[in-house]
């Protein structure tokens, strides 16, 4: 009996049977999807640019005086805090004054008051005339005349008191020392200079050919000398170029609170208007030398589409194929997959 002999073509099919019972058999890949935007973006041109406080200003003595204490410098102040101690020895005098003088009138318009009272029932009896009750009443209405103005000059008095202690206007830090402790000032000398630490805004200089893409509103990003990525709005731009540098200046408001006055950055604005476009995560591409591609997953079907790059903002980069805003493009488990394979979307 001759022994049984496959031929070559049986092993061949008998293999690739093997094959594909043994992935039929092996689980969809596990993948994990971000939905394919619509954005909004442009070209983006580097510009230097640099921090600056929104306020500088000198605090001025508001009332003459020696001053006793002065913030440092570099001291950090909140709104209202006070700045410093000017003294003004006449003040104490002239208000203990002006506060006896107030008592006294008190005094005099509660007397007048009482006989304004008195006479009223003794002409009510027919026992006074009223030439008297007349007179009470022109004496009251000096009286109450005399004490407003003794109590208007107590007030004025007062609010001069308070200007020896001047208050910062707002959250700030010291920058420099105009007067010293010690020193006699009179009304309307520096004391102080001062610049706002909350509103830190950056300014910019832009070509003035860019001034169709600058807008009140717009957010821009910016990098500081560490490299770090941070936002900033547009607040307010100068409508006209200088006469030779042909330059717009663009205030911006950091949004990061992070900068100091003064600091440098590199300002990433548009260079042109703004196109709408398709974009995905960076990590949806495949690179391959032939080209770059991504899956987008239907119906638990990865598909692989052909794409063509464009412009790139932060972690999105648009692209042109036959992908729409929603659509759920396989970021991660991409570099493995095959066209038409069965996938598992990983939950978040």
């Amino acid at each position: 009996m001759q022994p049984f002999k496959l031929s070559p073509i049986a092993c061949l099919i008998g293999c690739l049977l093997l094959i594909n019972s043994a992935g039929a058999q092996q689980p969809a890949p596990v993948v994990k999807t971000a939905a394919a935007v619509t954005l909004e973006m442009a070209p983006i041109r580097v510009v230097a640019a640099y921090s600056k406080a929104k306020y500088i200003t000198t605090i001025k003595a508001e009332s003459s005086g020696r001053v006793i204490e002065l913030a440092s410098v570099g001291q950090s102040l909140t709104a209202g805090e006070s700045l410093g101690l000017i003294a003004d020895e006449e003040y104490a005098l002239r208000l203990n004054e002006l506060k006896s003088e107030v008592a006294s009138q008190q005094a005099q318009l509660e007397f007048l008051k009482s006989e304004s009272i008195r006479l009223k029932s003794l002409e009510s009896q027919n026992l006074t005339s009223g030439t008297a009750l007349d007179k009470n009443k022109a004496e009251l209405a000096a009286a109450q005349a005399d004490i407003a103005q003794a109590r208007s000059r107590l007030q004025q008095l007062e609010n001069n008191i308070s200007k020896l202690t001047p208050k910062a206007p707002f959250n700030s830090f010291v920058t420099k020392q105009l007067s010293q402790p010690g020193q006699y000032l009179n009304q309307g000398q520096d004391l102080l200079e001062i610049m706002s630490s909350d509103d830190i805004e950056i300014i910019a200089q832009v070509p003035f050919r860019l001034k169709e893409v600058i807008s009140k509103g717009q957010q821009w990003q910016y990098k500081d000398h560490a490299g770090n990525t941070s936002t900033a709005l547009v607040e307010r731009f100068i409508p006209a170029a200088t006469s030779n540098s042909r330059m717009i200046q663009v205030h911006l408001k950091d949004m990061s609170g992070n900068l100091l006055p003064g600091e440098p950055v590199q300002l990433m604005m548009p260079s042109t208007l703004p196109k709408t476009v398709t974009a995905v995560h960076r990590d949806a591409l495949v690179l391959r030398r032939q080209g770059a591609h991504v899956f987008v997953v239907r119906e638990g079907v990865a598909h692989k589409l052909d794409v063509t790059t464009g412009l790139a903002q932060g972690e999105m980069i648009a692209i042109n194929a036959e992908i729409k805003a929603g659509e759920q493009v396989v970021i991660r488990g991409n570099e493995r997959l095959r066209d038409q394979q069965l996938v598992q979307i990983k939950a978040d």
